[in-house]
């Protein structure tokens, strides 16, 4: 039987959504985490979790919302909050954020740099399961990829990265981005480990509120034709200009679409330790 056709304007049913935040350090501001996940918790009963990816070391690399560049003290014990209440998954987001710090051959550097930033994540967020790697700038190399694997982590970053793929295939890659085909796919298994690719982001300053609101839209029904799962991955700091003032029409377009994936019965939210658990 052919699929039937899924348009633009409605969000389909059957559709588990993981909401990615990447960057966030000792000088983000929980009520800037609220304002955009806020909602999602307050009209879902059983909560929406949101997976936050943390730079275990703040430093130049780290961004930053004008007005913040100081470590926030009430950052941790927000997170810390929310993970035991289960309206957040804490990820290892890199180490310090630096370009190519995770694009090293050699097992044991990557290993001891896995094991600092893991243990400076214990020592702000005490007891909190990290189970999931994000790698900063959407890029590490193929041996620390294995080493995570190895050591049982879910892995969210862009399909190339994860599976570099050959001269054709990176044609082909790039074809797909160029035609605006949503980059979602299933979910990969490798041990205890789960790798999600996710080569689009919905909601960026670069386009215009309703291009992405359509494009999120988009997604969603793209995902559920397949039975992917949507893997929304913002930067909360993409919601804010350059002066640290909300994008007024962006974060209402964001709202929006949460606001429609939240009316409906058939939408889970979960994280991607959760979703790994239940596979």
């Amino acid at each position: 039987m052919q699929a039937p056709f899924l348009g633009e304007d409605a969000i389909t049913p059957r559709l588990t959504v993981i909401i990615r935040d990447d960057d966030i350090s000792a000088c983000t501001r929980p009520d800037t985490l609220q304002a955009l996940y806020g909602e999602l918790s307050a009209q879902r009963p059983e909560g929406g979790p949101v997976c936050l990816a943390a730079v275990p070391l703040l430093s130049e690399h780290v961004p930053r919302l004008a007005g913040h560049l100081d470590p926030n003290p009430g950052v941790w014990p927000f997170l810390r909050d929310l993970a035991a209440g289960g309206r957040a998954e804490i990820a290892l987001h890199g180490h310090h954020h630096a370009p190519g710090e995770w694009a090293g051959s050699d097992p044991a550097a990557l290993r001891r740099l896995l094991d600092d930033g893991l243990a400076r994540l214990e020592i702000a967020l005490p007891g909190v399961p990290v189970r999931t790697f994000v790698p900063p700038h959407e890029h590490f190399s193929s041996a620390a990829r294995d080493l995570l694997i190895e050591r049982g982590f879910n892995i969210c970053t862009t399909s190339a990265n994860m599976f570099p793929p050959s001269r054709l295939g990176w044609l082909a890659y790039r074809l797909r981005q160029r035609l605006g085909r949503p980059g979602f796919y299933p979910v990969v298994r490798r041990g205890s480990a789960r790798l999600f690719a996710a080569d689009t982001y919905l909601f960026t300053p670069g386009a215009s509120p309703a291009a992405c609101l359509r494009r999120a839209r988009r997604a969603a029904g793209f995902c559920t034709r397949f039975g992917y799962p949507l893997v929304v991955v913002n930067h909360h700091w993409h919601f804010f200009d350059s002066a640290g003032q909300p994008r007024p029409a962006l974060v209402a377009a964001w709202r929006r679409f949460v606001a429609e994936l939240t009316a409906r019965n058939d939408v889970a939210f979960t994280t991607f330790a959760a979703y790994g658990a239940s596979q």
